[in-house]
Protein backbone atom coordinates (compact mmCIF):
# COMPACT_ATOMS: atom_id res chain seq x y z
CA UNK A 1 0.00 0.00 0.00
CA UNK A 2 1.11 3.57 -0.66
CA UNK A 3 1.86 6.14 2.06
CA UNK A 4 -1.61 7.73 1.89
CA UNK A 5 -3.35 4.40 2.47
CA UNK A 6 -0.83 3.53 5.17
CA UNK A 7 -1.49 6.85 6.92
CA UNK A 8 -5.24 6.18 6.94
CA UNK A 9 -4.72 2.58 8.08
CA UNK A 10 -2.41 3.51 10.99
CA UNK A 11 -3.91 6.86 11.93
CA UNK A 12 -0.53 8.54 11.54
CA UNK A 13 0.20 11.58 9.42
CA UNK A 14 2.39 11.23 6.36
CA UNK A 15 4.95 13.46 8.07
CA UNK A 16 5.07 11.16 11.11
CA UNK A 17 5.49 8.13 8.85
CA UNK A 18 8.36 9.84 7.01
CA UNK A 19 9.94 10.79 10.36
CA UNK A 20 9.75 7.17 11.52
CA UNK A 21 11.43 6.17 8.26
CA UNK A 22 14.14 8.80 8.79
CA UNK A 23 14.80 7.28 12.22
CA UNK A 24 14.85 3.80 10.62
CA UNK A 25 11.92 2.68 12.74
CA UNK A 26 10.04 1.93 9.52
CA UNK A 27 11.71 0.50 6.45
CA UNK A 28 9.13 0.05 3.71
CA UNK A 29 9.94 -1.64 0.47
CA UNK A 30 10.76 0.91 -2.23
CA UNK A 31 9.84 0.16 -5.85
CA UNK A 32 10.28 2.74 -8.62
CA UNK A 33 10.89 5.45 -5.98
CA UNK A 34 7.55 4.68 -4.31
CA UNK A 35 7.18 3.36 -0.78
CA UNK A 36 5.21 0.17 -0.42
CA UNK A 37 3.96 -0.67 3.07
CA UNK A 38 2.75 -4.07 4.22
CA UNK A 39 1.34 -5.88 7.28
CA UNK A 40 4.77 -5.99 8.91
CA UNK A 41 4.93 -2.19 8.76
CA UNK A 42 1.48 -1.94 10.35
CA UNK A 43 2.63 -4.27 13.14
CA UNK A 44 5.72 -2.11 13.63
CA UNK A 45 3.62 1.06 13.95
CA UNK A 46 1.31 -0.67 16.43
CA UNK A 47 4.35 -1.67 18.51
CA UNK A 48 5.74 1.88 18.36
CA UNK A 49 2.42 3.37 19.48
CA UNK A 50 2.06 0.90 22.35
CA UNK A 51 5.60 1.56 23.53
CA UNK A 52 5.03 5.32 23.33
CA UNK A 53 1.84 4.93 25.40
CA UNK A 54 3.84 3.18 28.11
CA UNK A 55 6.36 6.02 28.27
CA UNK A 56 9.09 5.01 25.85
CA UNK A 57 10.69 7.78 23.81
CA UNK A 58 11.29 7.28 20.10
CA UNK A 59 15.03 7.06 20.81
CA UNK A 60 14.43 4.28 23.34
CA UNK A 61 12.14 2.48 20.88
CA UNK A 62 14.83 2.77 18.22
CA UNK A 63 17.39 1.36 20.65
CA UNK A 64 15.06 -1.57 21.39
CA UNK A 65 14.37 -2.24 17.71
CA UNK A 66 18.05 -1.99 16.79
CA UNK A 67 19.05 -4.32 19.57
CA UNK A 68 16.30 -6.91 19.07
CA UNK A 69 16.74 -6.93 15.29
CA UNK A 70 20.44 -7.70 15.47
CA UNK A 71 20.57 -10.23 18.28
CA UNK A 72 22.56 -13.41 17.91
CA UNK A 73 22.21 -15.63 20.99
CA UNK A 74 25.52 -17.39 20.29
CA UNK A 75 27.61 -14.29 19.66
CA UNK A 76 30.53 -13.46 21.89
CA UNK A 77 29.89 -9.85 22.92
CA UNK A 78 32.49 -7.10 22.95
CA UNK A 79 32.92 -4.86 25.98
CA UNK A 80 31.08 -2.09 24.12
CA UNK A 81 28.15 -4.40 23.30
CA UNK A 82 27.96 -5.55 26.91
CA UNK A 83 27.93 -1.92 28.06
CA UNK A 84 25.14 -1.14 25.57
CA UNK A 85 23.09 -4.09 26.81
CA UNK A 86 23.55 -3.00 30.41
CA UNK A 87 22.33 0.49 29.48
CA UNK A 88 19.31 -0.98 27.71
CA UNK A 89 18.59 -3.18 30.72
CA UNK A 90 18.62 -0.15 33.05
CA UNK A 91 16.23 1.73 30.76
CA UNK A 92 13.84 -1.22 30.63
CA UNK A 93 13.96 -1.70 34.39
CA UNK A 94 13.12 1.99 34.86
CA UNK A 95 10.23 1.72 32.39
CA UNK A 96 8.97 -1.38 34.17
CA UNK A 97 9.02 0.46 37.51
CA UNK A 98 7.18 3.40 35.95
CA UNK A 99 4.52 1.02 34.61
CA UNK A 100 4.10 -0.54 38.05
CA UNK A 101 3.61 2.94 39.53
CA UNK A 102 1.04 3.82 36.86
CA UNK A 103 -0.75 0.55 37.47
CA UNK A 104 -0.94 1.35 41.20
CA UNK A 105 -2.24 4.86 40.44
CA UNK A 106 -4.88 3.45 38.09
CA UNK A 107 -6.05 1.03 40.77
CA UNK A 108 -6.41 3.94 43.19
CA UNK A 109 -8.34 6.00 40.65
CA UNK A 110 -10.57 3.03 39.89
CA UNK A 111 -11.38 2.66 43.58
CA UNK A 112 -12.24 6.34 43.91
CA UNK A 113 -14.54 6.13 40.88
CA UNK A 114 -16.23 3.00 42.22
CA UNK A 115 -16.82 4.68 45.58
CA UNK A 116 -18.34 7.73 43.89
CA UNK A 117 -20.52 5.52 41.70
CA UNK A 118 -21.77 3.61 44.75
CA UNK A 119 -22.60 6.86 46.57
CA UNK A 120 -24.50 8.16 43.54
CA UNK A 121 -26.45 4.88 43.23
CA UNK A 122 -27.29 4.94 46.92
CA UNK A 123 -28.40 8.56 46.81
CA UNK A 124 -30.57 7.97 43.72
CA UNK A 125 -32.15 4.87 45.23
CA UNK A 126 -32.91 6.71 48.46
CA UNK A 127 -34.49 9.62 46.60
CA UNK A 128 -36.39 7.28 44.30
CA UNK A 129 -38.10 5.68 47.26
CA UNK A 130 -38.89 8.98 48.94
CA UNK A 131 -39.95 11.02 45.91
CA UNK A 132 -41.17 8.37 43.50
CA UNK A 133 -39.81 10.37 40.59
CA UNK A 134 -38.35 7.43 38.67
Amino acid sequence: MKIGEFAICTGLSKDTIRYYEKMNLLQPEIKNKHRNYNKKDIDTVEAILKLKQTGFSLQEIKMLFDWSGNIDQNKKLTKEEIQNLLEIKVIFQEKYEQMLQREHQLKQIKQVLLNIDNKIKHLLEKNKEENCWF
